[in-house]
């Protein structure tokens, strides 16, 4: 493999069918790509990151 897993955005990672990571990268997703709508825990791990809303429910749960 010529990159790295670790340089790979979220879209990358799906394209090459790399489930686990992808699971892995958004356990406790904060941003939301703009591009394809994956979800991650960090805004490095896509290409057009947004914040991501607050669930209402997570004010009944912590």
């Amino acid at each position: 493999m010529t990159e790295k897993i670790a340089e790979l955005k979220m879209c990358q990672l799906k394209a090459k069918g790399l489930m686990e990571e992808i699971d892995r990268r958004s356990d406790k997703p904060t941003v939301v790509c703009n591009k394809c709508g994956a979800k991650a825990n960090l805004p490095e791990q896509v290409h057009n990151p947004r914040p991501l809303k607050k669930s209402n429910l997570s004010n009944y749960w912590g």
